[in-house]
């Protein structure tokens, strides 16, 4: 009962010094060395390419999206402050951007379509 008392009292001070607990069982794993930071510059460049992005449309559309698809648009926009309208606009724009071949089907497609 007394070890446990003694871990519980470690916790505490180190808890009050800001330290994180020793612990002679398990060495904290060390991180991968060469992700976090890659990662989280592109994330930034990211975030920054969103936010650039200008909302130039007039037109108004009713979207469905599911449930947790909306709920980390509202994460983000209290975490970034990025807007629902902004990502959905940026994310449509780069899908177009990649997929040109699906603007030349439509232009083909409409050709064909007898008025």
């Amino acid at each position: 009962m007394s070890g446990i008392k003694s871990l519980a009292d470690e916790l505490r001070d180190s808890m009050r010094k800001g330290k994180p607990p020793q612990s002679n069982e398990n060495p904290p794993a060390e991180p991968p060395k060469d992700t976090p930071k890659k990662k989280t510059e592109t994330l930034e460049s990211l975030f920054e390419n969103i936010l650039s992005h200008e909302l130039t449309g007039r037109e108004k559309l009713l979207i469905r999206l599911d449930d947790k698809t909306l709920f980390l648009l509202k994460q983000l926009k209290v975490a970034k402050g990025i807007d629902m309208n902004k990502i959905i606009s940026y994310s449509l724009h780069q899908f177009l951007k990649n997929h040109p071949e699906l603007t030349r089907y439509i232009k083909e497609h409409i050709k064909t379509i007898d008025l």
